[in-house]
C-alpha cells in the first residue's frame, strides 16, 4: 500500500506529515538537533552499526554473492549491480521459507506485497562491511567495486586463456592481490539452503573480523562479542568489567542520555501545550534526580565533534536546569527546534502539528537496539 495526499495547502501537508513522522521510529527524530553527538557517540561505541540493519547475516551474504559474481562474465560494473541486487530480490523468498518465525528479513513485508524492497541489504550494510574490513577498501562505493569486480573477473579470464597457452607466465596466475572481500564462503547452497541465522563458520568469521578490524577493534562493540554479552539494554551494560577507555566513553554517552532526556520530556509537554500532565510530572521527576547528580557536560563534547549552536544550546539548557526555570527552558526548546527545523518546527504551530502522543519517551541507546541484535547471532552462531 502506498501512502499519498492531495497537497491542498500547507497546513494540510504538514499535518499529514506530522502524522507520518508519528507513525514513525520515535527515536529517529531530531527536532532540538543533538544528532550529531547522537551519532559521535554511536559511532564510537558501535562503529559499522546503523539503525536499519536488521541481522548480522547480511554481513555474509554480499560477499557471498560477489563471490557468485565473479563467476560470471559481466560487460560494466552497472551491470553487476543489477544482477547483484535482483538476487537480493531473489534470496528473500528463500530466507523467509527457511528461516521459520525468525524476524528481520529485508524484503519479508514486499514479498507479500509481491514487490521488490527499495533499500537493498547491499546498500543497508556497506557502511558496516567497510568497517569491519571485510571489503578490503574501507572507501570503496558499491559502483566501484562492481566496476572492480567485473575488470578482475575479464583479467583471471585472460589468465586463464594465456593458462592454455605454450607461452604461459605464471606471473600472470597471481590475482589474490585483487581479492575484493576478505575470504568468506557458504558451506552450504546459498539458492535453495540459506536462512537468516549465521553458520558457526559464519559467526566465527564476524566476531574475527569485528574484533581485529582497524576501525572497530577495542570499541564496545568489540568487547560485548568477545565476551560473549548479550546484554538486555544500554543502560545495563556491566561498567565494572570494561576497560578503562570504553568504561569512559560508554559512561559519557550514557551521562549525555539521561541529560537529553530532560530536554525531550519537556519537549512534549510543550507540544502538548501542556495538558499531558504524565510528561509534566515525569520532567519534575527527572529533574530531581538530576539535581543530585555531579553532571559534566563538557568532558562529554569535548570527547566528540559538534558543531558551536549543537554546544551551546546543549550548555545553556544545563544552566536552565540547575536556575530551575522552566519558562527560559522552555523558551529555549521552542528557539532551537525553530534554528533546527525552521518551518517544520512543531512548538509554535500547534493547530497544524497536533500533539497525538509523546515523540520522545526514551532515552538515547546510541544504536544499542540493532548492535544487540548483531551480538546476539554472533554468539548464537558461535554456540552451535
Amino acid at each position: 500500500m502506498q501512502l499519498g495526499f492531495i497537497d491542498f495547502s500547507r497546513d494540510e501537508r504538514n499535518k499529514i506529515l506530522a502524522t507520518l513522522d508519528l507513525l514513525g521510529e520515535h527515536t529517529a527524530l531530531d527536532e532540538l538537533g543533538i544528532g550529531t553527538i547522537r551519532d559521535a557517540y554511536a559511532d564510537i561505541l558501535f562503529p559499522g552499526i546503523s539503525t536499519i540493519q536488521t541481522r548480522a547475516k547480511y554481513f555474509v551474504l554480499i560477499p557471498h554473492l560477489f563471490n557468485i559474481a565473479a563467476i560470471h562474465q559481466f560487460s560494466n560494473g552497472r551491470e553487476l549491480h543489477k544482477w547483484l541486487t535482483n538476487r537480493e530480490d531473489k534470496l528473500v523468498e528463500t530466507l523467509v521459507r527457511n528461516s521459520g518465525d525468525e524476524y528481520g528479513i529485508i524484503g519479508s513485508r514486499a514479498l507479500q506485497q509481491q514487490r521488490a524492497v527499495k533499500q537493498k541489504p547491499s546498500s543497508i550494510y556497506w557502511n558496516g562491511l567497510r568497517t569491519f574490513g571485510i571489503l578490503r577498501d574501507s572507501k570503496a562505493s558499491i559502483s566501484a567495486v562492481c566496476n572492480a569486480a567485473c575488470a578482475i573477473a575479464k583479467r583471471k579470464s585472460n589468465v586463464k586463456l594465456k593458462a592454455d597457452s605454450e607461452t604461459f607466465d605464471d606471473m600472470t596466475a597471481d590475482s589474490a592481490e585483487f581479492t575484493l572481500f576478505s575470504p568468506i564462503s557458504p558451506d552450504y547452497e546459498l539458492d535453495t539452503a540459506i536462512t537468516i541465522n549465521l553458520t558457526h563458520k559464519e559467526a566465527a568469521y564476524l566476531a574475527d573480523k569485528i574484533t581485529n578490524a582497524t576501525s572497530s577493534k577495542g570499541t564496545l562493540l568489540a568487547f560485548l562479542i568477545i565476551n560473549s554479552l548479550n546484554c538486555d539494554s544500554f543502560d545495563e551494560i556491566p561498567t565494572d568489567i570494561l576497560p578503562q577507555t570504553i568504561r569512559d566513553d560508554y559512561l559519557r554517552a550514557k551521562a549525555f542520555s539521561d541529560f537529553i532526556f530532560g530536554a525531550h520530556i519537556r519537549y512534549n509537554v510543550i507540544y502538548s501545550e501542556y495538558r499531558d500532565t504524565d510528561m509534566a510530572v515525569k520532567f519534575t521527576a527527572w529533574r530531581d534526580e538530576f539535581d543530585a547528580r555531579n553532571f559534566e557536560l563538557t568532558d562529554i563534547l569535548t570527547r566528540v565533534s559538534c558543531n558551536y549552536a549543537t554546544g551551546k544550546f546543549c550548555e545553556s539548557f544545563l544552566a536552565e536546569v540547575r536556575k530551575n526555570d522552566t519558562d527560559a527552558i522552555d523558551e529555549l526548546l521552542i528557539t532551537r527546534e525553530i534554528a533546527v527545523k525552521a518551518e517544520r518546527a512543531k512548538l509554535r504551530k500547534p493547530t497544524e502539528y497536533p500533539y497525538a502522543r509523546p515523540v520522545y519517551n526514551n532515552k538515547l541507546d546510541f544504536r544499542f537496539g540493532t548492535a544487540k541484535t548483531i551480538i546476539s547471532d554472533i554468539i548464537s552462531g558461535l554456540e552451535q
